[in-house]
């Protein structure tokens, strides 16, 4: 089976959703980001989710999120991850088999200096260091690193368009 969808991952902050904004725009494709799909479906923020009812229940509902894109997605899709979906090894399993998948990667430093919004494991530059070095390992092992750093979201989708075309028409 072809894969028809291509899914960004990385930690807060690497411009998943700017990314994959533009790179839809490029291929004419459906943009999804699990994190406004769960705001959707819950009615409330990830950052009140987080604060209420604790990473735990956040991840479970991500979890549903991406059973179910990947259950009814038949168009080309472009999908923004969360920065910590992919730490479910069920989770990793279905985009691999799914997915043509794609890491954006930056240094902390970028991460920091970037304007996370009210992003709950982003708000605290001290704990994101340290939760950026416990994931490093984690982004890394993912495969496809596109590098962020100094490159805009339009040079970064650029990049990812040259990888996925041969691809997507095949």
């Amino acid at each position: 089976m072809a894969k028809n969808t291509i899914a960004l991952a990385g930690a807060p902050c690497s411009g998943k959703t700017s990314v994959g904004r533009i790179l839809s725009l490029y291929l004419n494709a459906k943009f999804i980001d699990t994190d406004l799909l769960i705001e959707r479906k819950t009615g409330h923020t990830v950052p009140w989710i987080f604060r209420h009812q604790g990473e735990i229940a956040f991840r479970k509902i991500e979890t549903e999120i991406l059973s179910d894109i990947f259950g009814k997605t038949s168009v080309t899709t472009v999908v923004a991850l969360g920065g910590g979906t992919l730490l479910n090894m069920d989770n990793l399993i279905l985009v691999k088999e799914n997915a043509l998948l794609f890491t954006l990667a930056a240094s902390v430093n970028t991460l920091v200096a970037r304007d996370c919004g009210n992003r709950p494991l982003a708000s605290d530059s001290h704990a994101f260091r340290q939760l950026m070095r416990q994931r490093k390992q984690h982004y890394l092992s993912l495969g496809n690193p596109i590098d962020t750093d100094n490159r805009s979201a339009e040079q970064v989708a650029s990049a990812i368009m040259t990888a996925v075309l041969p691809l997507l028409s095949r």
